[in-house]
């Protein structure tokens, strides 16, 4: 939670983010699904990431409400990232479905 909507700067409130996420994220905790929904950020803490998302060749491909809002605000495949992933893939540094 972002220190501008009461959280803390505190070890439990941090979490690692590479620069896009986090610029993409900005302040927000939500976003509206594709239902219209409210629907909160992945959280790496308390969610489990396979019950979120799957990875499709370099695709990160949201399987909730959840994951569709937070694959969408973080970008996670623009054109850069997949070709990112893609490379990772290739040296065995990143998994391929």
């Amino acid at each position: 939670m972002a220190e501008k909507h009461g959280g803390l700067t505190i070890l439990d409130n941090l979490a690692y983010a590479c620069f896009l996420c986090n610029s993409n994220k900005g302040s927000d905790l939500a976003s509206l699904s594709l239902t219209g929904e409210l629907a909160r950020f992945f959280n790496p803490r308390t969610d489990i990431w396979s019950q979120h998302f799957r990875i499709v060749g370099e695709l990160i491909v949201p399987t909730t409400a959840i994951g569709e809002a937070t694959e969408r605000i973080f970008q996670f495949n623009t054109p850069e990232r997949c070709e990112e992933r893609w490379g990772l893939q290739v040296l065995n540094r990143f998994p391929t479905g």
